[in-house]
């Protein structure tokens, strides 16, 4: 009996680690600032599905909630388990807000003092809405707003979004899509008007209306929004995951690509060949993920 007992206790404690493993579950990770440096400039040259996750981990999300989100980018456990490792993310301070927030406080700041817009919480709720409504497709929208530093960089991404949406999904659904975001739109409004009436120059008036668009920002040239690099990076890992070696040729292409048009001459070239090279099903379906692209440089621009 004493023998059975020993093994009892030890597959017991053998056990532990995968107890560990499970509550880890519910770990929530932040970016470090190596993390955000890398999704700025890619210094640290991470794979594509590293810098996929690296880009979704908000602060928020357990792991468990990114596993679940994430399975195109397979093991997430592991892949966070690496990011950690390299000092991309961290687990927040025992005072970092809970990750379970029901809705972000977007504006956060005292009454008394000028009204803070709280970027991180904002982009959290336009990824998320985002990735629900698209799926693998709204990686590109991901990223461009992810790599977004100001409010008024936001703006203009949520103008390219508001354009696209009803081009990539059904009416009611692009329009249940934005009702998710247009609160933070709202928010984000708000805070550019308090802050243009705060200036030392007075700012020409303009209507309080919720879809006015912010003085200064239709004199954005046209392609201020379009970031060339992510565009390149993201047609890139698709034409490499749907190819392999084949796509080499044509990878090389876009990468020599200097302007958004140039651009979209490949990414037109990439729509005409797809279906000679892959089954029809399997060309909608990559075609579907670079088609955001091609619709960021053909939107027309007011």
């Amino acid at each position: 009996m004493s023998f059975f007992r020993l093994l009892r206790a030890e597959s017991l404690l053998l056990s532990q680690p995968r107890i560990e493993g499970v509550m880890e579950l519910n770990q929530v990770y932040v970016k470090t600032a190596k993390g955000q440096e890398e999704i700025q400039n890619r210094i640290y040259k991470l794979s594509a599905n590293l810098r996929r996750l690296l880009i979704m981990v908000d602060g928020r999300s357990t792991a468990a909630d990114l596993s679940s989100r994430l399975t195109m980018l397979g093991d997430v456990a592991a892949g966070l388990s690496e990011l950690e490792t390299g000092g991309f993310i961290a687990t927040p301070t025992p005072h970092a807000p809970s990750p379970k927030l029901a809705a972000p406080d977007l504006d956060s700041a005292p009454q008394a003092t000028q009204p803070t817009f709280n970027l991180d919480a904002a982009k959290h709720v336009i990824q998320s809405a985002l990735l629900s409504a698209i799926g693998p497709a709204a990686e590109y929208w991901i990223e461009c707003v992810e790599v977004t530093t100001t409010p008024q960089q936001l703006r203009l991404e949520f103008d390219a979004i508001r354009e696209l949406l009803p081009r990539l999904l059904s009416p009611p659904q692009a329009e249940q899509t934005w009702r998710q975001m247009e609160p933070v739109m709202l928010s984000l409004e708000r805070w550019l008007a308090n802050r243009a009436t705060s200036a030392t120059s007075p700012p020409a008036p303009t209507p309080s209306t919720p879809n006015t668009p912010v003085a200064g920002a239709a004199t954005t040239p046209p392609n201020a929004e379009f970031n060339l690099d992510t565009a390149k990076g993201f047609i890139r890992f698709t034409l490499l995951g749907a190819m392999g070696p084949t796509a080499e040729r044509r990878i090389e292409r876009v990468d020599a690509a200097t302007t958004p048009e140039q651009i979209r001459v490949e990414l037109d070239g990439i729509h005409d060949m797809l279906p000679k090279v892959l089954p029809k099903r399997q060309a909608e379906q990559i075609w579907r993920q670079l088609e955001p692209i091609m619709q960021s440089i053909t939107s027309p621009t007011s």
